[in-house]
Formats: structure tokens, sequence, C-alpha cells
């Protein structure tokens, strides 16, 4: 059963979304971008820091950046 609020449609997109960057991840990590897979999780890391302090969801459902 989904969490509360949430179809099952929607959350097996979401774990299929996020198989999709563990794989893209490995094969990083396997062409040499990232030096280890401890440097490679903590570069998303830093990406996703980035993006939720950069953007944000408008009036009208957007994802838009945020003006400063």
């Amino acid at each position: 059963m989904p969490p509360s609020g949430f179809s099952k449609k929607a959350v097996k997109g979401l774990l299929t979304f996020v198989k999709g960057n563990y794989e893209d991840l490995q094969e990083e990590v396997r062409s040499g971008k990232h030096p280890s897979v401890e440097a490679a999780i903590d570069y998303e890391i830093a990406q996703l820091g980035k993006a939720l302090e950069k953007l944000h969801i408008d009036k009208e459902g957007n994802l838009v950046e945020r003006m400063t």
C-alpha cells in the first residue's frame, strides 16, 4: 500500500526514477568520472543541495529558480 495520498502509479514512477539514477551513478563510477562510490554520492548530495537552495514550485505549479 503506497503512503497516504500517493497512488500506486506515482510510487512506481518514483521508484523507477530512483533506480535509473542509481544506474546512472553506477555507470559514472565505472567510467571513472568519480574516483569512488563515496565521492559519487558526495557529488550527488551536493547537487541536490544546490537544487533545493535555488529552485521552488511557483503558484502555477512550475519548477522555477528562486529570485534572490
